[in-house]
C-alpha cells in the first residue's frame, strides 16, 4: 500500500500559492533585522568580554586618578564623586 504524497495545500503556508520559495518585501525586512540585531549582539558581547579580561585599560586615568590628594588627607567625600 504505497503512502499518497502530501497535498501542496499543506506544505505551503496560507495565503501563498504552491511552489514558491522566495520570501516577500517583509520577510526581506524582517530578516535583515534579525542579522542586525545578532550583529549588535555579538558586538555588544565582545566589547563586554574585553572590558572583563582588562577593566582598567577602558577606564580614563582621570576618574581614579583625581582628588587622591583628597583621599590621602582622609577626606572621603571625594570617594563618592
Amino acid at each position: 500500500w504505497p503512502i499518497p504524497p502530501p497535498s501542496p495545500s499543506l506544505l505551503s503556508p496560507p495565503g501563498h500559492p504552491a511552489g514558491t520559495a522566495g520570501m516577500d518585501a517583509e520577510q526581506k525586512t524582517v530578516f535583515a533585522f534579525v542579522i542586525f540585531l545578532l550583529v549588535f549582539l555579538v558586538m555588544l558581547m565582545v566589547r563586554c568580554f574585553r572590558i572583563l579580561l582588562d577593566p582598567y585599560s577602558r577606564m580614563p586615568a582621570s576618574s581614579w586618578t583625581d582628588h587622591k590628594e583628597g583621599l590621602e588627607r582622609g577626606q572621603f567625600d571625594y570617594a563618592l564623586v
